[in-house]
């Protein structure tokens, strides 16, 4: 497979998977407004358009169907790829959750003396429950809740670890680790054969073995039978990084972690919140026909 940079024009994208927070939206936010044109006109144009994102694919902040970006083939694939969900249909076409007795074994481990501090947050694949090791978790005048931003995703039922465990019969699409000490992400992995995705060692998305964002984007792919050279991947953290791979085309931006930005094939010279996604999006996938949006790309014609 060739190899483009920077500067030189990709072959045509038939699939564009872009990730959500700190790419193609705010960090735990909104779509950035300069995005939305772009996006709209790459649909137009008949590149499929695909969000392949750690949040729920149910999340309000999603806001997709607002922005016009809502067809009758549109897919997101939300928990890191656990769930691959058709939005038009309501319904999923693809669950990978992780099972009950590994979930447990991580909130046991959690609980352990050399883990304290370390707060679960599991997403449960009825769409509806959220199940935490943390005391009070929806306690409004806790300020110091580590997973509170993370529950402006989720509009369901809490329920507390410990008055569950006793009958614990439930599967997750995903497990978040919120201030755990270094070596936890890490011996999750060894202990329990789990995937784990962590940009700083200390908070981590857990899922089943094998499920990240490569797992979704190919099978995608392979559904809509679109070769991975036809398709681009936009990205910033850890967990975009098996899609960035697995791309034709890994994009980064400049607000990028370093290992995202040196295994992408372009590097786009902005970052989220300058509209680095609808930079990318006039420059390589609509190229002849941007976006009235691009007013860099007219600055670099001059």
């Amino acid at each position: 497979m060739t190899i483009y940079k920077d500067e030189q024009t990709a072959a045509s994208i038939k699939l564009l998977a872009l990730d959500m927070d700190g790419t193609t939206y705010y960090k735990m936010g909104t779509m950035i407004p300069q995005n939305v044109k772009p996006l709209q006109a790459a649909m137009a144009e008949g590149v499929e358009i695909v969000f392949i994102t750690g949040r729920p694919v149910l999340a309000r902040a999603n806001g997709l169907e607002g922005h016009g970006l809502v067809n009758s083939e549109t897919i997101i694939a939300g928990y890191n790829g656990a769930c691959i969900y058709a939005l038009a249909d309501h319904k999923p076409l693809k669950i990978s959750p992780l099972k009950s007795t590994d979930a447990q074994a991580v909130f046991e481990y959690a609980n352990q003396p050399e883990n304290a501090g370390t707060v679960i947050f599991g997403y449960v694949d009825d769409f509806q429950t959220v199940i935490t090791n943390a005391s009070n978790p929806t306690s409004p005048n806790d300020k110091s809740i580590p997973y509170r931003a993370e529950m402006e995703f989720f509009d369901g039922q809490y329920l507390e670890y410990k008055n569950v465990e006793k009958n614990f019969n439930y599967n997750f699409f995903k497990l978040i680790a919120f201030g755990s000490p270094h070596h936890f992400c890490q011996s999750v992995v060894q202990k329990f054969g789990l995937t784990v995705s962590t940009s700083n060692n200390q908070d981590g998305e857990i899922t089943a073995p094998g499920i990240d964002k490569a797992f979704a984007l190919e099978w995608i792919a392979k559904t809509k039978k679109i070769h991975r050279d036809e398709i681009m991947a936009i990205g910033d953290g850890a967990n975009d990084l098996p899609m960035i791979e697995y791309a034709g085309y890994g994009v980064s931006l400049s607000n990028s972690i370093p290992i995202v930005k040196e295994k992408a094939q372009i590097q786009v010279p902005l970052s989220n919140v300058e509209g680095g996604v609808a930079y990318a999006i006039d420059k390589y996938v609509l190229k002849d026909k941007p976006s009235s949006s691009s007013t860099w790309l007219r600055e670099e014609n001059k």
